[in-house]
C-alpha cells in the first residue's frame, strides 16, 4: 500500500504568458496573459498493490485540487478574420479545478511450459475533471480506456496482441463537442536473433488493423475531426546491439 501527499506549483510556459496570433496547428487565435500566476495544485495520490510471482493486481486513485489550472479556454469573442477565413479565438486562463481519477492494472500468467508461457494483461484509467469557476467540465480530457493484452514467449519468439478500447467522451463543456469511442487492434511478432556475437531483433508490427477511424478527445476542438489517429499501419525492421 502506498500514499502520497503533495503541493505543487509550476511557472507558466512562455505561450501561456505571450501568445497572440494565430496557432497554424490548431487553426484557432491563441491569447496568453504576462500577468499570468504560477498553476498551484494539491495533489493526493492513493494505491495498493499484490504480487505473487509474475502475477499482479495494481489499484490506485488520484484527486487534486488546484487554486489556479492554467487551460485554453474558448473567449466568446467573434472569430479572427484572416485573409477571409476565420478563426476562434481561444486564451489561457487560470481557473479552479478539481480532478480526480482511477487506475488498473493486472497481470496473469496462463500458461508457463515446454511450449511457452502465455501471458494476459490488462489496464483501466478513468479521469474527471472539472473547472470550479464555472462549474462545467474541463475541456480536452482523455475518456475511460481500456486495454487487453495476450502474448506469448517462446524460444525467442513474442507474439503479440491487444486491443485497446477508448469509450466516448461526452463530458464536455458547453462550447465543445463530445467525441465517438473507439476500438483500436494492434499486433506485433518479433524474433531474437544471434549472430557473430551481435544479438538482433526483427520485428513486424500492425497498428489500428480493422482501419477504424478514431479521435482524440484530448486535442483541440477546431482540429480533432481534421485529425484522426493513423489508421492502418504495418512496420518491420531489424535492430542490431553491438
Amino acid at each position: 500500500a502506498s500514499t502520497s501527499l503533495a503541493w505543487t506549483e509550476r511557472a507558466p510556459t512562455s505561450y501561456e504568458l505571450y501568445a497572440d496570433g494565430l496557432h497554424i496547428a490548431t487553426a484557432a487565435y491563441e491569447r496568453g496573459d504576462p500577468a499570468q500566476r504560477e498553476e498551484r495544485g494539491a495533489n493526493l495520490d492513493l494505491g495498493l498493490e499484490w504480487r505473487e510471482g509474475v502475477h499482479r493486481l495494481r489499484a490506485g486513485a488520484f484527486a487534486s485540487r488546484y487554486a489556479n489550472f492554467i487551460a485554453l479556454l474558448p473567449t466568446g469573442e467573434p472569430d479572427f478574420e484572416d485573409e477571409g477565413e476565420f478563426f476562434p479565438v481561444f486564451a489561457f486562463r487560470g481557473v479552479k479545478a478539481r480532478l480526480w481519477g482511477l487506475e488498473f492494472e493486472a497481470a496473469r500468467r496462463l500458461v508457463d511450459g515446454p511450449q511457452g508461457r502465455l501471458d494476459l494483461d490488462a489496464t483501466l484509467d478513468l479521469v474527471r475533471a472539472t473547472n470550479r469557476s464555472s462549474g462545467e467540465p474541463l475541456p480536452r480530457i482523455a475518456p475511460a480506456r481500456l486495454t487487453l493484452g495476450l502474448g506469448w514467449q517462446h524460444q525467442g519468439w513474442s507474439v503479440r496482441g491487444e486491443v485497446r478500447r477508448s469509450a466516448s467522451q461526452k463530458r464536455v463543456p458547453a462550447d465543445d463537442l463530445p467525441t465517438d469511442g473507439h476500438t483500436l487492434v494492434n499486433l506485433s511478432a518479433s524474433r531474437s536473433i544471434e549472430f557473430g556475437g551481435l544479438e538482433a531483433l526483427a520485428f513486424l508490427r500492425i497498428d489500428n488493423l480493422s482501419d477504424e477511424l478514431a479521435f482524440n478527445a484530448a486535442s483541440i476542438a477546431t482540429v480533432r475531426v481534421l485529425s484522426p489517429l493513423p489508421g492502418r499501419s504495418v512496420s518491420a525492421g531489424l535492430r542490431v546491439a553491438f
